[in-house]
């Protein structure tokens, strides 16, 4: 592909000889005047210029100061090409930034040579700037990667202190909020549904039936500018995505990716350390309850010997220990004992310690899940 260039020369017969030499090689354009020069320079990216220093009604000098102050992607090459060789001319020319200086009269043959290596460079040094350009945007990318890997793994191990829905959900909100990311989160279990909004503090209907409808949707879920990220028990709705394609939005989908599944890993150990709480409320009750039962039936075994005793003692006084005083005897004791029923305090025992295994089997389902390696890997690998 040709490069464009400018030859600004008030000189007729120079101009047709520079086309005649470079326009195998270039797309030329032309002008003869100062101010058409730094018009077409404006409007143009040429590769670069070869510049009369005396033109009409503006100097090559000035054009060169109106060039220096441009948007760099709108500077070109300027080559200078005069018959004055004025030492303080050449000298300011040069601080300017002109790639090079040539004096009439010039070797055609030389100057054309001089202009093609001259070409080759200035594609040399942009091709070395575009790369140190993609080395600057890798390095930032990794930078930015390393920060929120580091600010990542400070969110997990504030995350893997909190001890109830409501701080975990905060402790998310609030870092994506810090990150300039509006979230909202649910929290599911099995008996309990957690909802949380960062801005407004309760979701909104419709957020509800965001996340309703769209937990089971895969591990992301894109749509407009938000972005639903799921696991088991765990929504995070991003509320305004970054443009895709952009580093921004590829850093922020690998750290939800991670983050996610540690979220759901502490959401499960909480509901295990809240269903142990209480187990242990039940069977404290439950305890307590069979203490004061044991107590009551002590009292009533000890009440029902005094009775059968004193009624012995009585039956002595009226009956002679023959066959039909045993018989009478025996009768005593067995009406006595049997005449106590079951209590309904037996009947709350029973009812507790039956809460108690059924809290106790939720916990054993939840060890029985894969939760640890889970948390390892969020730990770990972030990106």
């Amino acid at each position: 592909m040709k490069h464009d260039i400018l030859i600004a020369d008030d000189d007729e017969h120079l101009r047709e000889v520079l086309d005649v030499m470079f326009r195998d090689s270039f797309n030329i354009y032309f002008s003869e005047t100062g101010q058409e020069t730094i018009e077409i320079i404006k409007k143009h990216n040429f590769h670069f210029v070869i510049l009369d220093i005396h033109l009409p009604g503006k100097s090559g000098i000035e054009i060169c100061r109106e060039v220096s102050v441009l948007e760099i992607a709108k500077q070109p090459q300027i080559v200078i090409l005069s018959a004055d060789s004025n030492e303080n001319l050449v000298r300011e020319a040069y601080e300017l930034g002109v790639g090079d200086y040539i004096c009439k009269p010039f070797n055609v043959t030389a100057f054309k040579e001089r202009m093609l290596r001259f070409s080759r460079d200035i594609d040399k040094i942009r091709e070395l700037e575009s790369k140190d350009s993609d080395i600057k945007g890798i390095a930032e990318t990794v930078m930015m990667q390393s920060a929120s890997y580091g600010s990542g793994l400070e969110l997990i191990a504030r995350m893997n202190k909190c001890h109830s829905a409501r701080t975990l959900a905060n402790e998310l909100m609030m870092y994506m909020l810090n990150q300039g990311f509006h979230t909202a989160v649910q929290l599911r279990s099995k008996t309990r549904l957690y909802s949380y909004d960062a801005d407004v503090n309760e979701c909104s209907d419709i957020e509800m039936q965001i996340f309703d409808l769209l937990k089971s949707h895969g591990r992301i879920y894109h749509f407009g500018k938000r972005s639903i990220f799921n696991d088991n028990h765990v929504s995070v709705l991003v509320k305004n995505m970054p443009l895709a394609g952009t580093r921004s939005y590829d850093n922020l989908l690998d750290l939800l990716a991670k983050m996610v599944p540690a979220i759901d890993a502490r959401f499960i150990a909480i509901c295990e350390h809240q269903a142990l709480i209480e187990a242990k409320k039940s069977l404290d009750g439950a305890v307590t309850l069979i203490g004061e039962n044991l107590e009551s039936m002590d009292k009533e075994q000890r009440e029902i010997l005094i009775n059968i005793e004193n009624k012995v003692s009585q039956s002595f006084h009226q009956l002679h220990l023959d066959e039909e005083q045993e018989a009478y005897f025996v009768n005593l004791i067995e009406t006595e004992i049997t005449k106590r029923e079951a209590t309904d305090s037996l009947e709350k025992v029973q009812e507790t310690l039956g809460k108690c295994r059924e809290a106790l089997n939720v916990v054993e389902e939840k060890q029985e899940q894969p939760v640890v390696e889970e948390v390892k890997d969020a730990d770990v690998e972030l990106f």
